[in-house]
């Protein structure tokens, strides 16, 4: 019997990577706002299987990044104010839930590694370091949900950072106040250190309504317009 070689990417981790490439495009607006998406085109396009492919698009239509359009296709969701607006709503409620679980429920050593990130996350945004800020917000707020122990929660928090994530750098692009943002972030981290929930709770909800307006008052598309704004 023939050796088979090792696959380079294991099935989950090429699921992971169509995953990443597609939201990508969105962002980058290679896949253009209101545009149909296919299943057999994309995996042409990627080079892979349709499974991954409608692995994929299933994520992102409960992420909300894509939507029904017609019978049984999809397309791409387009620029609104009302859906940053929503999004950051439930973002807020959902994170709101996790800093008040991880005050309560958080070890001694979660509690130090959301306050590391926290603390790496304001050098970043002081040194203007924008692409570290970046990604060491998402880890923040990712320990955080992590460590409210609730899977169900965790997958809730990450979808709703994925769509704010992706509005954000595709539909608002200018730059806001991260150092505001990570002085926000050692605020929360103290709260939860302190064990105190509902104060944890409050200042996760007032940072996510203080991002929200920030990212709207920037935004200068019309609502419901899906070319407006638009580069």
């Amino acid at each position: 019997m023939a050796t088979l070689q090792p696959l380079v990417t294991k099935p989950e981790s090429l699921t992971q990577m169509v995953y990443d490439a597609i939201r990508l495009a969105i962002v980058s607006k290679e896949i253009a706002p209101g545009t149909p998406v296919s299943e057999a085109q994309l995996a042409r396009d990627l080079q892979v299987s349709k499974t991954p492919v409608r692995e994929t698009l299933l994520r992102l239509q409960t992420v909300g990044l894509v939507e029904p359009d017609g019978a049984r296709g999809l397309r791409v969701i387009t620029p609104s104010l009302d859906r940053i607006a929503d999004a950051y709503d439930i973002r807020g409620m959902l994170e709101a839930g996790a800093a008040r679980l991880a005050a309560e429920r958080a070890s001694a050593e979660e509690k130090e590694g959301i306050l590391q990130k926290a603390n790496e996350s304001l050098s970043a945004a002081q040194s203007g370091d924008s692409t570290g800020f970046a990604r060491l917000d998402a880890e923040f707020h990712l320990e955080i949900a992590a460590a409210a122990k609730n899977p169900r929660l965790l997958t809730l928090v990450e979808d709703a950072l994925s769509l704010t994530r992706v509005l954000r750098q595709r539909d608002v692009p200018a730059k806001t106040d991260a150092t505001r943002c990570g002085d926000q972030h050692v605020g929360i981290a103290q709260l939860i250190i302190a064990g105190d929930p509902a104060g944890a709770a409050r200042h996760a909800a007032q940072h996510a309504e203080d991002v929200q307006r920030i990212v709207l008052g920037l935004a200068d598309f019309a609502d419901g317009d899906p070319t407006a704004g638009i580069a």
